[in-house]
């Protein structure tokens, strides 16, 4: 169940990316994106996807539930009682007036209705934030950093995935970049600076080198670490493609897009394990009853004991660290090369790994 919800997770953050994408790019004017065709019916599809995955973490718990009180009072219980009930139902109510909306106005280029879509995508939002750990940790102000950081990540990654999968050319790619590229930086902005608030709460308490103890904070180290090639593909994307395409305007700048989009894909899955992993906020009592991170246990070599964690510099440390680096400029320099964008990102892939052994071989747990 752990990882059929981790999947799920996963599948809709795609969801809402695939929504945001497609909003925004209507109210974008023709001569400023590539052409781009999306059915009223994939929308719709994508709609009542998100009402059904959202629907997901529900079930456990209404299994563990009904075995007190039988499934109808369980499903009633948890529906009208508990926070997540109460999210997904508000969460279903707002996906069906979307469906409704979208079938009625999802073909008026209108601004005034595009907005009501943008409106209606964030009222989504906020009943994904509500079930959060945040949004139960903090309340309103969980709900509020968890909706601004979905949103953000949502709408760099849904134009993203919208150009490089449902646009039939690469024309008006000039056009494109020139409101996406800042686009893009405004959200990784509001991405970093709501991330940080996002881990404020829930690793409250406990240093950040800590937290690798357990697994929330090996999965919080892993996503760190594919934000760095997310950075090098937004580079790319944003500042050299435009001269390249200035150079060569017949060059395909699509396959290097989906590069970056294959990048955020891989956070939202980890992003999925950390919604299902208990946050550090006692990280001894955490340790006590859960152990240490399988992960960590895996790759560390020293004694796992204790509940603080250090970073000195070490022999196989630096190794890993060296070579990650070659592995990160290697990224780029296929780019430069105009070679294969699959061999970046496994090359970026690689590099993630090593230097995730590089920071384990660096620890000393006491």
């Amino acid at each position: 169940m752990f990882f059929f919800t981790i999947w799920s997770e996963t599948l809709l953050y795609l969801c809402f990316s695939f929504l945001a994408g497609a909003f925004i790019l209507r109210w974008i004017p023709t001569n400023s994106k590539p052409t781009i065709k999306i059915s009223t019916s994939l929308q719709l599809f994508t709609v009542f996807s998100i009402a059904l995955l959202s629907f997901i973490p529900l079930i456990q718990l209404i299994i563990h539930v009904a075995g007190m009180e039988g499934i109808g009072s369980a499903v009633e219980s948890i529906l009208l009682t508990f926070r997540i009930g109460n999210a997904w139902l508000f969460t279903f109510i707002i996906c069906i007036v979307t469906a409704f909306y979208i079938t009625i106005f999802g073909n008026d280029h209108r601004q005034i209705f595009i907005i009501g879509e943008l409106f209606l995508l964030f009222l989504l939002t906020i009943g994904i934030a509500w079930s959060s750990h945040a949004g139960s940790i903090e309340g309103v102000y969980g709900i509020a950093i968890h909706t601004m950081h979905v949103l953000a990540v949502s709408v760099w990654s849904g134009i993203l995935l919208i150009v490089g999968w449902f646009s039939s050319n690469s024309s008006n790619w000039l056009a494109f970049l020139r409101w996406f590229h800042p686009t893009a930086i405004g959200c990784f902005l509001l991405i970093i600076v709501s991330g940080i608030l996002l881990m404020n709460v829930t690793t409250a308490g406990a240093d950040y080198t800590d937290t690798f103890l357990v697994s929330y904070g090996q999965s919080l180290l892993l996503k760190h670490l594919f934000i760095i090639p997310l950075i090098l593909y937004a580079l790319i994307n944003g500042f050299w493609m435009k001269q390249r395409i200035k150079k060569d305007p017949t060059y395909n700048p699509k396959p290097w897009v989906r590069v970056e989009f294959f990048i955020i894909t891989i956070i939202f899955i980890i992003t999925g394990a950390l919604n299902e992993q208990s946050p550090p906020m006692n990280l001894e009592t955490l340790i006590e009853h859960g152990g240490y991170a399988p992960l960590l246990n895996m790759f560390y070599n020293g004694s796992l004991e204790g509940s603080k964690v250090a970073l000195i510099a070490t022999d196989s440390g630096l190794f890993f660290a060296v070579i990650a680096l070659i592995c990160l400029i290697g990224s780029l320099y296929i780019y430069r090369m105009k070679k294969n964008a699959t061999l970046s990102f496994l090359v970026s892939v690689i590099f993630v790994v090593l230097a995730y052994f590089a920071i384990i071989q660096s620890i000393v747990i006491s």
